[in-house]
């Protein structure tokens, strides 16, 4: 093995040309016609792997190199991003599945062995196409192939610095390197010999940030670190290389940061193929230009974000759907900063290239890198170096994982310029202090990473991938989901849906295989998975053979899961045995549910129907019986006689099967097949109607049964079951009648009096008479009698409301369709109705006897409906015959007690002139008529003066004062004119408050301080100290109306009162203070100084004297501040007039704007604004009118007009530029606006 030795590095960089084989070949000396391929599967050599098919087969957890075959030293453990689990997930998006890690052994033992063995220095930058290509700090670059191997290696010879920047062409045949003092080196990718140096292609004296290849083949860009973009034409004319560079954006403009040029591969099918085109972007704004086939801005947009964030620039190609429906594969670029990032598509419309705004995305951390993974992911770098997943059509993030330990490069060299000496301006250097724009480089799904002696790939798994990862690593639920939601997005595509499912399918036989220990782990997500797909019979076999013995439960209640969402219907006999036996034992009701989900063949009959009759399962002995054996009269025969006012789940589980049996539906769902409706129909009633039952043949068996049964467990629903039938077709012919007939009779016979209750009968009677009314029975007088002696009864005992509005109903039906005109009168009929209290049908009748005079009494007798007796008054308020006023002056008691607001309401509103005449009617009545009072004041109705004051003596004597006290507050205006006459009221009813309250609206202060002094003398212990603390306030709102001589002698009453007094020595401090505002200082001592049982009177008076010292000291810097604010508010004033009054005009016109006369006349000349047009301001005076817009453009005026002085006709030289109609001005004109 010592042998073994690779040449060195130094060797191939001291040779003419690069190598052109593999390091590792020639190291291991191998005689390659011993190989065979196909035992080792070696690809044929025209179809080469390409770089992304090989470093997708890398795992995050396998030696990279082993499985290339090259020799790694296993004392050295393969470095990992995770070694001190630094890998996050936020658990979303399959928590680590999604994002791949590999580090490139290869690749990085090449970039450490260069930089100890010849001193190439650090990694600065790469680029990856074909090739994978690394600069260097010192100038070096390194071109690896698809296995890692190093094909060539570059040294410049130049001394240009670092490598800064490289691009591959379009089919990776040349490379382009820009070195940080300037040099752009053109190298072949294949033997490394160097095609082009180009030395003077960028400013002088500035070195390279950018190279990129454009979508023309011989058209590159550069951009340097003067913030200038060139464009690089590559010309080969009869054998000689060159260049031209041309600028096409100065860095004089905005420093250029990113450029990124759209890379088209279409294949000529896209419009946007015959464009040449950038995205540009600077520290402020970003742009799209087109340099090919002529340069054009189509977009620029600003740009905002932290000044030390560099912006970012990334294409892609992506299939859009609009909102009509159609499809496209448009180039959408994403441009960030800061922690924004921004999506727009690139489309032609109409012949022109437009840039539309798709969405924004806001992470949490500033950025350093954003690239396109895949049409559907951007990965985004932040500066703590985490690693963000971003999905973009949600907007969400997938996945993170943390870069630390990657050491990433940064190129803020380049961005600061210290290789040509830092003449790069202050924002320039500050945002490009986290460069990495050449360190993190993408291709397809794939994101490359440059450490200083490492490469990292970060690669989005594919959806198999995730599968297979996330079932390496034993997490089977997330397999699962992950699976089945592949399988669910792919129902439009079929051919991806079959994949799908035979993924699922593999799925399954590796849990099979490995779920050995713990079969029952993740078993609900394995059979949700082939359930979905349909792959049923593997459940019945393989999982079931599995799990029988061992986790048979947990199986049999995800099965049922399934049944009861009705995923699926079907399940193996053997299957269906095991369940119906398990929920026998835990929860028979559970069974019931499961067997109504289940197809009935599945079933064991023998074993269900003995289940389910033993454990009383009704509804799945109906739907065995009706959908197994056929039967659809054995559920009735056997379980009609079980019904039982107690059983209710049984009877109205029965009430349900008729009903639907009746009207050609299946039970529980379904329709009964087309062929046998006629005929189940047909036994059902036949059943029903059976004079007997089958178990008895005779005995003491009531006639009808089955009928009575049901009758007797629920009358009302039982007789609605029979009206639905009735409306069957097979009811509608003549036959069909002869069968309502029978079964009416049926109903007469079965509830008599001996064997019903008067409320179930009356049932039937409002069922027969509804059948009557709707012509479903014809009109047999005999039983029209009945029916009628059941509606008339005055009174029924027990009889409910809902039961009398039935029997309502019923009548009212009756009389609509003419059904008892052979038996009475109308006359007599409402003789019936009002002793029934039937007032609907009264109503009715007095309707069609137009006595419209009483019909407001049926709507006050009948409560439930009093909502709409005054609709009906509204209705009819206009109508004379209705005789709405005289019925409301006759009833107005038992309006005002139903609803005192809309009676009020209504009469206030259409007889106004009528509401003397009302109040006068309910003098009598003192609650109604204050009720009536204070409703007519709440809708604001004018009330005269002897109304408002009744209104407040019934206030006074049927509320409280505080009531009172709010009445007052509320309508106090109305009072002012009688302001005598309400306190006469008031006080007759001794409410102290109130009256203080009318004194003091009546500024009778005086009165109002006494009568307060003398509620304050008669109060005590906490109601005294309230009262002294109304009475300052009382003195302050009196300061504009009482003379100061009165006002102190009133302060001095309540001071000599209050401060001898110990309970209000809480607010003897507070007095004072309020009073030394309005009586003298002196007197105010004195009568402290003279006051007995004052403790600490010295205490109290320098309180006092500081407390009016503060008080003075406020206002006085009140003053002094609001004098100040004015002051300068006028000096702002005066400085804006000022200047107005010295800014020059540019007047646009000699002649008026109104009467177009010359300007020069004897008149003052205001200039409108903005548009230079003037005109007189007699005019303006003769028009009127505000002037908001010039008369003669319609310009909007922003500002004031400004006056000028009376111009001198002398200042006007008439000459010919004044027959041109422009004023001869010393300075230039300057606009005003």
């Amino acid at each position: 093995m010592s042998g073994l030795k690779a040449p060195s590095l130094q060797s191939l960089l001291e040779s003419e040309r690069g190598s052109t084989d593999s390091l590792l070949a020639e190291s291991l000396q191998l005689d390659f016609e011993d190989l065979d391929d196909a035992e080792f599967a070696i690809p044929p050599t025209d179809v080469l792997p390409t770089l992304e098919s090989v470093l997708s087969e890398f795992e995050a957890d396998s030696d990279v190199a082993s499985e290339l075959g090259m020799p790694v030293h296993h004392a050295t453990p393969t470095p990992s991003i995770g070694d001190d689990a630094t890998i996050r997930t936020d658990g979303r998006g399959g928590g680590g599945s999604i994002m791949r890690y590999t580090l490139l052994h290869g690749i990085s033992a090449q970039l450490a062995s260069a930089a100890e063995r010849v001193n190439a220095g650090a990694a600065s930058s790469c680029a990856v196409a074909a090739f994978i290509a690394v600069g260097t700090s010192h100038g070096h670059i390194l071109n690896f192939d698809v296995t890692q191997t190093l094909r060539w290696a570059h040294q410049d010879k130049h001394g240009q610095g670092a490598v800064a920047s490289m691009a591959f062409n379009a089919d990776s045949t040349r490379l382009l390197a820009g070195f940080s003092r300037g040099l752009v080196t053109m190298l072949d990718t294949h033997t490394g010999d160097v095609l082009r140096e180009l030395f003077d292609v960028i400013t002088p004296n500035t070195g390279v940030l950018h190279v990129k290849w454009t979508s023309r083949s011989s058209l590159a860009l550069c951009a340097d670190a003067g913030g200038s973009v060139w464009s690089l034409s590559f010309t080969r004319k009869l054998g000689i290389r060159g260049c031209s560079s041309r600028c096409l954006f100065s860095g004089a403009r905005g420093e250029v940061c990113a450029v990124e040029p759209l890379i088209m591969d279409a294949n000529g099918r896209h419009e946007l193929d015959q464009y040449c085109i950038v995205a540009l972007a600077t520290l402020s704004k970003y742009f799209i230009v087109t340099v090919r086939p002529r340069l054009r801005v189509i977009k620029y947009h600003a740009l905002q974000g932290p000044p030390d964030c560099l912006p970012l620039l990334a294409w892609h190609l992506v299939l859009i759907q609009a909102a009509d429906t159609t499809r496209s594969v448009d180039p959408v670029i994403v441009v960030g900063r800061g922690n924004q990032l921004f999506f727009h598509q690139l489309f032609v419309s109409n012949g022109r290239i437009t840039l539309l705004y798709l969405r924004h995305v806001q992470l949490q951390g500033n950025l350093l890198s954003g690239h396109w993974l895949g049409p559907k992911c951007v990965a985004s770098l932040d500066t703590s170096e985490v690693l963000h997943l971003v999905d973009v059509r949600s907007s969400k993030e997938l996945e993170c994982m943390d870069m630390a330990n990657a050491g990433l490069v940064y190129g803020s060299a380049q961005f600061k310029g210290l290789a040509t000496g830092g003449n790069v301006s202050p924002a320039f250097a500050l945002a490009g202090s986290n460069a990495c724009y050449n360190s993190v480089v993408s291709r397809g799904t794939q994101l490359y990473v440059l450490g200083a002696r490492s490469l990292h790939i970060i690669g989005v798994r594919t959806w198999s991938e995730r599968i297979s990862y996330l079932v390496k690593h034993h997490r089977w639920q997330e397999a699962c989901q992950l699976a089945l939601d592949g399988y669910l997005a792919s129902v439009d595509r079929p051919r991806k849906r079959s994949q799908a499912k035979e993924r699922i399918i593999t799925l399954f036989q590796e849990y099979i295989a490995n779920s050995a220990r713990a079969p029952d782990y993740c078993l609900g997500s394995i059979v949700n998975c082939l359930i979905t797909v349909g792959e049923l019979d593997l459940l019945w076999s393989q999982l079931w053979e599995k799990l029988h013995h061992s986790s048979s439960e947990l199986f049999l209640q995800h099965i049922s899961e399934h049944i009861e969402r009705e995923t699926i219907r079907s399940v193996n006999p053997l299957i269906s045995q095991a369940l119906v036996d398990y929920w026998l034992e835990h929860s028979p009701a559970k069974l019931e549910q499961i067997i109504l989900k289940l197809d009935w063949m599945c079933l064991d009959l023998n074993q269900v129907l003995k289940a389910v009759k033993k454990h009383r399962l009704y509804r799945a002995q109906i739907y065995l019986n009706t959908q197994a054996l056929k039967d659809y009269t054995a559920a009735l025969t056997e379980l009609l006689p079980l019904v039982t006012p107690e059983e209710t789940d049984l009877g109205n589980c029965l009430l349900v099967y008729v009903s639907s049996c009746l009207a050609g539906r299946g039970y529980p769902s379904g329709e009964i097949p087309v062929e046998q409706v006629h005929q189940v129909k047909h036994d059902v009633l036949r059943c029903l109607t059976s004079q007997q039952s089958k178990e008895t043949a005779g005995g003491d068996e009531l006639p009808y049964p089955y009928l009575r049964a049901l009758l007797k467990f629920d009358t009302r629903e039982t007789l609605n079951v029979i009206s639905l039938a009735f409306q069957e077709k097979e009811f509608s012919n003549e036959l069909g009648l002869s069968h309502r007939k029978r079964i009416i009779n049926l109903l007469l016979e079965i509830m008599t009096p001996e064997n019903a209750t008067w409320a179930e009968i009356g049932c039937l009677l409002n069922f027969i008479a509804q059948q009557i009314s709707m012509q479903c029975l014809p009109r047999d007088k005999q039983l029209l009698e009945r029916v009628l002696s059941h509606l008339a009864q005055e009174e029924i005992a027990n009889e409910s409301s809902r039961q009398h509005s039935e029997r309502e109903n019923a009548w009212h039906e009756l009389l609509s369709s003419n059904c008892l005109a052979e038996i009475s009168s109308d006359e007599e009929q409402l003789l019936l109705a009002e002793k029934a209290r039937c007032y609907c049908v009264v109503e009715y009748l007095l309707e069609k006897l137009e006595r419209y005079d009483t019909i407001l009494d049926c709507y006050i007798r009948n409560e439930a409906r009093h909502e709409t007796m005054f609709a009906y008054m509204e209705r009819f308020v206009d109508n004379p015959e209705r005789c709405i006023y005289e019925q409301l002056k006759l009833h107005l008691r038992q309006l005002l007690a139903i609803n005192d607001k809309e009676t009020t309401r209504l009469l206030a509103l259409h007889y106004p002139q009528k509401i003397s005449e009302l109040l006068d009617s309910l003098k009598t009545e003192e609650s109604l008529l204050y009720v009536f009072l204070k409703c007519l004041n709440e809708r604001r109705a004018k009330l005269e003066a002897s109304q408002l004051e009744l209104l407040l003596e019934l206030h006074c004597k049927l509320e409280t004062q505080d009531v009172v006290m709010e009445f007052l507050c509320c309508n106090i205006r109305l009072l002012m004119d009688n302001l005598d006459q309400a306190i006469a009221i008031v006080e007759s009813h001794h409410l102290d408050r109130a009256v203080i309250y009318l004194y003091e609206m009546q500024e009778s202060y005086t009165k109002a301080f006494e009568l307060s002094m003398d509620l304050l003398k008669a109060a005590t212990g906490e109601e005294a100290v309230e009262e002294a603390r109304v009475l300052p306030a009382l003195l302050a709102r009196s300061v504009h109306v009482l003379p100061a001589a009165e006002l102190e002698r009133c302060w001095f009453v309540l001071l000599q009162y209050v401060l001898p007094k110990q309970e209000f020595q809480s607010i003897s401090k507070s007095l004072l203070h309020e009073a030394s505002h309005h009586i003298d200082l002196h007197n105010l001592v004195q009568l402290i100084m003279n006051t007995h049982n004052v403790s600490s009177s010295f205490g109290d008076i320098k309180d006092l004297l500081m407390g009016m010292l503060d008080s003075s000291r406020q206002q006085t810097e009140a003053l002094r501040g609001s004098a100040d604010i004015q002051c300068q508010g006028l000096h702002l004033e005066f400085r804006k007039h000022h200047q107005q009054a010295r800014r020059g005009l540019w007047v646009t016109t000699t002649k008026c704007s109104v009467c177009r006369q010359r300007l020069y006349e004897q008149s003052q000349v205001l200039i409108l604004g903005g548009c230079g047009h003037g005109l007189h301001e007699e005019c303006l005076e003769d028009a009127e009118t505000t002037l908001e817009e010039c008369p003669r453009c319609f310009t909007a005026m922003q500002e004031q007009t400004l006056a000028l002085p009376r111009p001198n006709k002398s200042l006007i030289s008439i000459s010919k530029s004044l027959e041109m109609g422009a004023l001869q001005l010393k300075a230039p004109p300057r606009r005003f606006c």
